[in-house]
């Protein structure tokens, strides 16, 4: 009986250990890219930061819409770093405040698309 009590424990010390190797080397992926992602700003002249306070402005937005149109993608109606700072920052008055409900139902689904698109560049 504690024969098997041993096994029992260290088949699941083994879970524990592989579970733990595999953490670290997740947080080592992980510190991989933000030392890459740190070496590309840097590269530019930038700081994480200095990137997280940017504010574009509404010709700059449209130049990207341009920019996405001329590659045959969709235009982008809101930059979602941009939305979580305007809620939180000062209430936006919505240019679809006055349109239906179905709009506002693709406008977020929008907001969402974009925002799933652009997770892995994230910083």
């Amino acid at each position: 009986m504690a024969e098997k009590n041993d096994r029992d424990t260290e088949a699941y010390l083994a879970r524990i250990r592989r579970t733990i190797a595999e953490s670290s080397r997740l947080v080592e992926q992980a510190g991989l890219r933000m030392a890459e992602t740190d070496r590309l700003l840097e590269s530019q002249g930038l700081t994480r930061e200095q990137v997280m306070g940017f504010r574009f402005t509404a010709a700059q937005r449209e130049a990207v819409n341009e920019e996405l149109r001329r590659r045959g993608l969709e235009p982008l109606a809101e930059w979602e770093s941009d939305v979580g700072r305007e809620t939180l920052e000062e209430p936006r008055v919505s240019a679809l405040a006055s349109e239906d409900s179905a709009s506002d139902s693709e406008f977020a689904e929008r907001q969402r698309k974009f925002g799933m698109m652009m997770k892995p560049f994230q910083i």
